[in-house]
């Protein structure tokens, strides 16, 4: 996967859509001038309500409920204690319901938590009701709400701390593939056929024209060095460089993770949430489990959730996302394939953030392990935004809920933005968050694990028969590094530094290693190797599942973080550390910017700031699950 200055169009940037009653929208997107919004559907707003106690309290009940040792940890709350402690008290309530139906807005309804007040209204009552002129922009090729400074009456201002959905933002899947590029990403997965990947015999068009090698005229290999293309330089030694993989299947996952025929997860439900819902999901996914060694998965066991509507944007890559749910949907039922899988469905690629609040307040779900693939690229300056979407995952951990979110692919973002310093992505670098990097990840023909390293790819291009360094080099990695908002939590106090560090943990994203995964697009079922920290973030909440279910009913991990950090500091092998390891990757196609030939990936090559080393590392964090993992965190 290269990332260029130029953002590729697989993997993108979110910017969820919650303003507070004050700032204007971002100015980073150009407008459509002289577009008025008034034309859209009926707009949703969120509005976050003052609690009855201060935020400091809830965070600080959240802390010792997450933290091993203490003498309220995992005492969560049911949602009727979260509303009573910390909702917004009834005359509150009574004051804002009262004014949004006056300026003729419909009021939907508090939710669970007792935070979350929604409304419903015409473009031109809620144009009225916060003073403000919605327009159009165009932002990240997808045309978008956006609205100017809001206000609200003077009366309400201690009321109401935050105002979500006037300004929506743009989100994709944190999803790669190899030798994607911006024009080649989207149509890649589709140029595989099933008979080849049932084959094993390559993804040929995936990353360019076949190439076959001395050997064997096989262009990607089903483990680590099968085949390997010796007419190439071969800059590392022996078994250290291999032909890019075809695509793990199943079998191969489940053993990477030491996974036997009891881990199944029984009785447990995981929840994705992602965009828009490919109805083929399921069939493609009964298909794909058939070539890869596991068994189908129920219709009894899967189920689709809606919480918004369609905002009117256009311009969102449906494409992408439907292969995002396929990956999600795949890994979660390989990983754990008697747990039952909700799909949480965002109208489109502007209201991931409002879906995850609507998981997090379902009543009638209570979920405990909720998986998100997507981000925020860099943490946004709007701290006032920062603090109400902290507040609400601060609320799902004291309800019990899991929320586990990929790092990003952009590395430190540096190559991907130009921007001066490093940067880490959001929700991800949330202490309320379990933030999930990626592993480069070799196994041998028996399955046997023979090494794992950060995931953050160098390329190369064979010039005068020698190997010579892109510019940029950095061709995809998992994000990580420090934030700049939020303070290291407690349990990350023997980590270096004063601010949150990302990752927390590490799973299976590097698509020159990735999974296999199959999807119908365009009425055309194909399947192929994706990777990318959409991979690892379900792998890791399917093995949260696993752990809950091998320890029983009443054992809900909820937030999983502050337990990692304590089993590490008291040895236990609950993660195993990832070490730098030295390793190179042949292909034949490395993005839409280089023309097809022989390149070379460098893995755990630092193309940036980031790279792997002996303890916690801001690649792979604490590590890999470990041997132990599920005994230890159950």
């Amino acid at each position: 996967m290269r990332v260029l200055r130029a953002l590729p169009r697989l993997v993108g940037v979110l910017l969820p859509a919650v303003l507070l009653a004050v700032p204007a929208a971002s100015a980073s997107a150009a407008p459509d001038v002289g577009a008025s919004a008034t034309a859209d559907p009926p707009i949703t707003v969120a509005l976050t309500l003052t609690g009855a106690r201060t935020e400091g309290e809830v965070q600080k009940y959240a802390t010792a409920a997450v933290t091993p040792g203490t003498s309220d940890y995992r005492r969560y709350l049911t949602f009727a204690q979260v509303h009573s402690r910390f909702g917004a008290p009834a005359s509150r309530v009574a004051r804002v319901t009262s004014w949004a139906r006056r300026a003729g807005l419909n009021v939907d309804g508090l939710d669970a938590t007792g935070t979350r007040l929604t409304v419903t209204g015409s473009a031109a009552n809620v144009q009225k009701a916060f003073a403000v002129t919605l327009h159009t922009r165009v932002r990240s090729g997808v045309r978008v709400r956006t609205a100017g400074a809001l206000k609200i009456p003077a009366a309400l201002t201690a009321d109401v701390s935050a105002i979500g959905g006037l300004t929506p933002q743009v989100a994709k899947p944190m999803l790669a593939l190899p030798g994607s590029g911006p024009n080649r990403a989207a149509s890649c997965l589709s140029a595989i056929t099933p008979a080849k990947v049932t084959s094993r015999a390559g993804a040929a068009v995936c990353a360019g024209r076949p190439a076959a090698s001395a050997q064997d005229g096989k262009y990607c290999s089903p483990y680590w060095a099968a085949y390997n293309t010796t007419t190439v330089p071969q800059k590392y030694p022996a078994g250290q460089q291999s032909n890019q993989l075809c695509g793990y299947t199943g079998t191969q996952l489940r053993a990477l993770y030491g996974l036997g025929a009891t881990d199944t997860g029984a009785g447990q439900t995981i929840v994705i949430v992602g965009a828009y819902n490919r109805t083929s999901t399921l069939a493609d996914a009964d298909k794909t489990f058939a070539a890869n060694g596991i068994a189908t998965l129920p219709a009894s066991r899967y189920a689709v959730k809606s919480y918004t509507g369609n905002t009117g944007a256009s311009g969102c890559d449906e494409s992408t996302w439907g292969m995002e749910q396929a990956l999600d949907v795949q890994t979660v039922h390989t990983i754990a394939p008697a747990a039952k899988i909700v799909y949480a469905e965002a109208g489109d690629c502007t209201q991931l953030e409002e879906t995850l609040a609507g998981v997090i307040a379902d009543t009638a779900l209570s979920p405990t392990i909720v998986s998100n693939s997507w981000g925020v690229l860099a943490e946004p300056s709007d701290t006032a935004y920062l603090s109400a979407v902290n507040s609400l995952l601060a609320r799902a951990a004291i309800l019990g809920i899991g929320t586990y979110v990929a790092s990003g692919d952009y590395g430190d973002t540096t190559t991907a933005t130009g921007a001066s310093s490093p940067q880490v992505s959001f929700p991800a670098s949330s202490p309320w968050a379990t933030a999930v990097g990626g592993t480069t990840s070799a196994l041998s023909s028996t399955n046997t694990v023979l090494w794992q390293t950060g995931w953050e790819d160098a390329g190369n291009t064979l010039s005068g028969g020698a190997w010579t360094r892109l510019s940029p080099a950095f061709i995809g990695g998992a994000g990580g590094g420090r934030s700049t908002h939020f303070d290291k939590p407690t349990w990350q106090s023997r980590i270096s530094g004063s601010k949150r560090a990302v990752p927390d943990l590490s799973a299976l994203a590097d698509p020159y290693t990735g999974f296999t995964i199959g999807t119908t697009d365009g009425g055309q079922y194909a399947a192929g190797p994706v990777g990318g920290t959409s991979l690892a973030t379900p792998i890791v909440a399917a093995l949260a599942a696993l752990a809950q279910a091998k320890a029983g009913s009443g054992s809900d991990i909820g937030l999983l973080s502050p337990l990692l950090y304590a089993n590490a500091t008291a040895g236990k092998t609950t993660t195993a550390d990832v070490k730098h390891v030295a390793a190179g990757i042949w292909t034949p196609g490395l993005d839409a910017e280089h023309a097809n030939g022989n390149y070379l990936v460098d893995v755990d090559a630092t193309p940036e700031s980031l790279t792997t080393g002996t303890g916690y590392d801001t690649v792979t964090g604490l590590g890999t699950p470990g041997k132990t993992f599920l005994t230890d965190v159950g």
